[in-house]
């Protein structure tokens, strides 16, 4: 435990040194300004969702590659290696502090878009723990795909055209939560179940809707937990033993 949380206090330290925390908060800020001004309270149950799935979620994806690659390039990444600190405590640290990064994120776009809202119109309360759930699970999902990625490339810029690619297609489901695309097919996208938990802070689901957004989030979580792990160890620990 005393070793996660140095390495987390390193991850802060980190991501204080290279902006991240003021980019994020710049951007929250942003998004809930533009949220304020065009969307009205009762169109929030489709442009939350959506707004995590396309600013929130991508942003998370560059911010698990810089850090990385960040300290590939210092050699912080080696010395980690060679350490008594284990990759699951690595990656946890990783998970933990970047989940936490894009949740300030969504509170700040949330909340104070929400706030503008409230000088015009009135503002039904979301469910907030479950908002929170699925917040939560979408920024560990995002920032596993982005360790999966992000490990096989040296540089940022070699990683930015496939990632772009992984980016669109986990951003597709937006298409289903604002209703112009009702195939069920984009609910195989591993971004689709957190952001349906998100959609049910705010409106009542069906039964299969609730069995899929927890039953796929929990087994998402899992699995690509297993594999980022397995891919930290194939691409980086494998090449420097």
């Amino acid at each position: 435990m005393s070793r996660l949380l140095s390495a987390m206090k390193m991850d802060v330290t980190v991501q204080l040194r290279t902006n991240l925390y003021t980019i994020g908060i710049a951007a929250g800020v942003i998004a809930a300004v533009v949220l304020g001004q065009l969307a009205r309270p009762d169109q929030l149950v489709a442009v939350i969702p959506t707004l995590m799935l396309l600013v929130v979620g991508g942003s998370t994806l560059l911010y698990v590659a810089g850090m990385i690659i960040f300290e590939k390039d210092e050699g912080t990444l080696n010395a980690v290696i060679v350490s008594p600190m284990r990759t699951s405590e690595y990656l946890g640290s990783k998970i933990v502090t970047l989940t936490a990064l894009a949740t300030l994120e969504s509170i700040i776009m949330i909340g104070g878009a929400m706030l503008m809202m409230r000088w015009s119109s009135t503002v039904t309360l979301p469910n907030i723990p479950l908002l929170l759930v699925g917040i939560i699970a979408i920024g560990v999902i995002y920032t596993l795909i982005g360790i999966v990625l992000i490990v096989r490339y040296d540089k940022i810029t070699d990683f930015l055209i496939p990632m772009s690619g992984v980016a669109v297609a986990l951003q597709l489901p937006f298409l289903y939560f604002l209703g112009w695309v009702k195939h069920p097919i984009l609910l195989v996208i591993p971004t689709s179940a957190p952001t349906m938990l998100m959609q049910g802070a705010y409106i009542q689901l069906a039964a299969w809707e609730w069995l899929y957004a927890i039953g796929y989030t929990g087994a998402l979580l899992i699995g690509l937990a297993i594999w980022a792990y397995r891919a930290f160890h194939k691409h980086i620990i494998t090449k420097v033993g």
